[in-house]
């Protein structure tokens, strides 16, 4: 960063649009609980959360890549430099009635326009929106920070003025940093494994957590390996039994859990690259309205989401920072967590 900041006076949140990070604009949003930098320049993304108690950054950063303004359409992985972004319409590349979606949709790679609607020190409330470039929608994100909350709360709108029905996958997609030990909490749910990246199980549905390893016995998923494992994880939580999942990095003393509506939000998908994939160490919980990654095996299975044409979805989704804790049994709809 450029500038420095000076710390918010307690139980008050401020924002500061002065400062810029790799050239990009960057804003910094901040309580006496935390720091979030938002990029808008870079889809939207959000880039940094600092929770302050511990001076401990909460999401991933790839250590090879800086984050840097991508041409669309581009191949996310050669891109992904961290953070939390959006995918929208699409994961996988694919073709529809005709259209080209590009790899992991059109948003991440795209400028969003922004505006400041609430700024006082009780709150703070940054508006997020651009139109699609294949598809003829319109996204709206409101980002807030309260005083005094280790929540972040981020509202949404997403508008369909195509004159079809957009059958679409549409996932959360924050990366985190962990370290050996670090534990994943799920509601109760059958995990589906994905083909991919799955050396260590033997691929089959499991009622979360214990699955079945590749050479016999038992893996307990909710334990993260180490770097040193060179292995991956690839899968679908399916049928929730509630909206949250949270990941608590036991040794660092913190957690991150989001909050979702499940009847939107239908799975969640895991990605923890172990060592196993580019040597990166990290997992990513990705709530998502539908699975697999492929949108056309989606549809084929019944699982994509579809919005009708001039309909309009809206919802919150809720991410909280939390200390003190080795597991997690809910995360509310407000963030509290138990």
């Amino acid at each position: 960063m450029e500038e420095e900041s000076d710390e918010p006076m307690a139980d008050q949140v401020r924002i500061d649009t002065n400062w810029r990070y790799h050239d990009l604009r960057a804003l910094l949003i901040e309580n006496s609980h935390l720091r979030l930098v938002l990029l808008p320049e870079l889809g939207g993304k959000l880039w940094s959360l600092l929770f302050k108690p511990l001076d401990r950054e909460i999401f991933w950063h790839n250590p090879r890549m800086a984050p840097r303004p991508a041409p669309y359409g581009a191949a996310y992985d050669d891109w992904f430099c961290g953070g939390w972004d959006e995918l929208f319409p699409n994961d996988a590349p694919t073709s529809l009635a005709g259209d080209v979606y590009p790899d992991h949709g059109e948003w991440w790679s795209m400028p969003f326009a922004w505006e400041i609607t609430a700024a006082c020190p009780e709150e703070v409330t940054v508006h997020c929106w651009r139109a699609g470039v294949v598809t003829d929608t319109r996204v709206d994100r409101w980002i807030t920070l309260r005083a005094d909350s280790p929540t972040v709360t981020v509202r949404y709108r997403i508008h369909n003025a195509g004159p079809q029905t957009l059958d679409y996958l549409w996932k959360l997609h924050p990366a985190l940093a962990i370290s050996p030990g670090a534990r994943l909490d799920l509601p109760a749910c059958i995990v589906q494994p994905e083909t991919l990246f799955n050396d260590r199980l033997d691929r089959q549905p499991f009622a979360w957590p214990i699955a079945r390893g590749a050479q016999g016995g038992t893996v307990d998923m909710r334990m993260v390996p180490g770097k040193d494992a060179a292995t991956c994880d690839f899968y679908y939580a399916t049928d929730l039994a509630a909206g949250w999942c949270a990941l608590t990095d036991v040794s660092a003393g913190i957690g991150f859990g989001l909050a979702f509506d499940p009847a939107i939000f239908r799975s969640v998908w895991i990605f923890g690259a172990y060592g196993g994939w580019r040597g990166h160490y990290t997992t990513i919980l990705e709530p998502c309205t539908g699975y697999p990654y492929q949108l056309d095996e989606a549809l084929a299975r019944g699982t994509a989401s579809q919005l009708a044409s001039g309909a309009t979805l809206e919802t919150t989704v809720t991410a909280v920072l939390y200390q003190g804790r080795s597991a997690v049994t809910e995360i509310t709809a407000d963030g509290e967590v138990r």
